[in-house]
């Protein structure tokens, strides 16, 4: 940036994910999407600066994706495995632009690296969300129930049924339409409407992330089929510890980086995020032993009506 005085302003992967979604104004989204596209446009023009913590991004589109049900194992190879996910040709073209978008933003913003030894004594994601008093699951997260358990089960119980043996050694491939209809079928048989899309397809989307992990991990741990039923839970456990992610808790990790680079501003739509830290903020101070936190967390709409010139106007 050429602009040495430019705010700096930490984002996260929920305003990465925004900035290149299409939203209809009837959305309740629209504000927010709106006020990022004018955040995008003063980052561009170096008024402000973007920030994020690099590997923690990294890892949230990941897992990010992975609810959409698109496998991707690292960033280097994103755009190469989203273009796996397209030849499917069940996800809509704007959903697609929208993940390779993102990626090529999240390119485009400097990544912090913070210094070791801060904060050491309090480093557990879990104590701070105790101190913020945050829900670790809510109506905006997918939670992996004892239900979705079961549906993985069987369909890992069942891939024998469906998988050829030179399907099943292609440990590089994943086979989104086999290992959908392999889902579809199961959630046919508990009485499950097998929708995709939308936000009634958000647990289906969900699982079949989960499944196509699972699936992987069996290719690879295990040659031959069927998989025993000791493997079976082996391998849902390992993907649901992996895979199984709560946004509020990684927004404890990009809370904490923007404290150690004393930054003044994280832009998020994490609302419990938000909402925990502005009624904490005190105890949070007293938990870190802060004298002072001059930390603001706000929504794109927030932060651009607030502190950017050209956000004066109405919304």
């Amino acid at each position: 940036m050429t602009n040495k005085k430019s705010q700096v302003v930490y984002v996260d992967h929920t305003v990465l994910s925004l900035v290149p979604k299409q939203v209809p104004d009837s959305d309740p989204a629209f504000e927010d999407w709106f006020a990022s596209q004018e955040l995008w446009r003063e980052f561009r023009e170096e008024k402000i600066k973007l920030v994020t913590h690099g590997k923690d991004t990294e890892m949230d589109i990941i897992l990010w994706l992975n609810r959409q049900g698109c496998c991707i194992t690292d960033t280097l190879r994103a755009v190469e495995a989203i273009n796996e996910f397209e030849a499917w040709n069940k996800i809509e073209k704007s959903h697609i632009q929208q993940y390779k978008q993102m990626l090529i933003h999240f390119e485009e913003i400097e990544s912090l690296h913070p210094p070791q030894g801060r904060f050491e004594e309090h480093s557990t994601k879990d104590d701070i969300t105790k101190v913020l008093r945050l829900k670790p699951m809510g109506a905006d997260n997918v939670e992996s129930t004892e239900g979705d358990q079961n549906l993985l089960r069987q369909c890992l119980s069942e891939v024998g049924n469906w998988y050829i043996e030179d399907r099943w050694k292609d440990l590089k491939r994943t086979d989104y339409q086999l290992n959908w209809q392999i889902l579809e079928s199961v959630l046919i048989r508990q009485g499950v409407e097998p929708v995709f899309h939308g936000v009634e397809g958000d647990r289906n989307r969900n699982l079949f992330g989960l499944l196509n992990r699972a699936v992987g991990l069996t290719k690879k741990s295990c040659g031959r089929l069927p998989v025993p039923d000791t493997h079976i839970n082996f391998v849902i456990n390992m993907v649901l510890q992996k895979y199984s992610h709560d946004q509020v808790l990684s927004g404890i990790s990009h809370l904490l980086h923007c404290i150690m680079h004393n930054i003044n501003f994280y832009v998020t739509v994490n609302h419990r995020l938000i909402q925990g830290f502005n009624e904490q903020k005190e105890a949070l101070e007293r938990y870190l032993h802060l004298t002072a936190l001059d930390l603001k967390l706000m929504t794109p709409k927030s932060f651009v009506t607030k502190n950017l010139k050209s956000g004066q106007r109405a919304w």
